[in-house]
């Protein structure tokens, strides 16, 4: 097992704080927080000051993207896609349809936004807006998903193909230049547990992970696999095989550290724990949130519920740069600790 080695802390945000998420953009990192906060953080300190906070954003925040150039994206239980433009500080969008239902997750490609929502009075929605023009959405999809819509994606190469994860253990993909709702629905697969995390690893490979650990890898571009009842490689429950106690995009274990374990495919898909990488310490006790990779440096961030992000450097001993590593190819290992969210619900439930 290889070691990271902690560079830098970020300064703690209040009490009772923890950070739901961070990616890279703008130069910065992002993050969003359970103060409903949009912060943009100087990636070489970690510090963070206004004008670069912009507080109570959202009404329950629970989602982060970026715009490509035009700004980044928020959305929250309250129902509202948000765009704030870092270099103005000001709102560049601000949309959200009638009868407004809680947002679970977010994508964006190219001008396209997708969000997807909490099942509300038996119904679960995937809206798609045009950034430019936002008084009417492209298109809604009502009736593919019968529970939460967890997990958005927008395919790498095609633009108009979107992934779907839900609840109800459907994972989806839909042509979004087509209109009826039945025919833009080109594949299911159907995982058998809820979707934690999907997405697509290739232009015709699909990852999936379930709030019980259930980890598969579907072939988008194999026929065999249209009736969604078989994947292309069945990892399984991943607990025993990263000894962890359960899985949710970050792996939990009982020691205080986070472990990246490299998923390769010299000619099957395989987890690389041999070349894992341990984080020492990690978020002490405290539950990992997010990670992040910066393509032009050898650093990873991490942010948690202790209110913090965190830098670390890859050394030479810890398997040298990370330049051309693809982020969606790695498993992320951390320790356990239950947690609720302010309803008295435990957060990341293990379904």
């Amino acid at each position: 097992m290889k070691a990271a080695g902690l560079v830098t802390t970020s300064p703690p945000l209040a009490p009772d704080t923890y950070i739901y998420r961070i990616i890279s953009g703008y130069e910065r990192l992002l993050s969003i927080s359970s103060d409903d906060s949009l912060r943009l953080i100087d990636r070489h300190t970690l510090q963070h000051a206004p004008p670069y906070t912009f507080s109570q954003i959202h009404h329950g925040i629970t989602c982060l993207g970026a715009l490509e150039d035009r700004g980044i994206l928020t959305a929250g239980r309250d129902g509202v896609v948000k765009c704030t433009d870092p270099r103005t500080s000001k709102s560049a969008l601000d949309i959200s349809k009638e009868p407004k239902s809680p947002i679970l997750s977010l994508a964006c490609r190219g001008a396209l936004i997708a969000a997807g929502t909490e099942l509300t009075n038996s119904q679960a929605t995937i809206i798609l807006w045009d950034s430019r023009a936002t008084r009417q959405p492209l298109l809604e999809y009502i009736e593919s998903h019968n529970d939460d819509v967890t997990e958005l994606s927008f395919h790498p190469s095609h633009a108009s193909t979107l992934l779907s994860g839900s609840t109800d253990g459907l994972v989806n993909l839909y042509d979004t230049t087509i209109t009826d709702e039945d025919d833009a629905l080109t594949q299911v697969f159907n995982h058998g547990s809820s979707i934690a995390h999907a997405g697509f690893l290739s232009d015709h490979e699909v990852y999936v992970l379930s709030h019980d650990e259930i980890f598969s890898i579907y072939d988008t571009g194999d026929s065999q696999h249209d009736d969604a009842r078989a994947s292309t490689h069945a990892f399984g429950d991943l607990r025993p095989q990263l000894q962890c106690e359960y899985v949710v995009d970050l792996v939990s274990s009982g020691a205080q550290y986070l472990d990246l374990v490299p998923l390769q495919k010299p000619s099957n898909w395989s987890l690389d724990t041999p070349n894992a990488v341990r984080l020492p310490g990690a978020h002490g006790e405290e539950i990992v949130r997010s990670i992040c990779f910066c393509d032009d440096s050898d650093m990873v961030f991490t942010a948690g519920e202790d209110g913090l992000i965190k830098a670390w450097q890859f050394s030479e001993e810890a398997g040298g740069s990370t330049h051309g590593k693809d982020p969606t190819h790695i498993n992320k290992k951390r320790k356990k600790h239950k947690s609720f969210d302010e309803h008295g619900r435990t957060r990341f439930n293990p379904f």
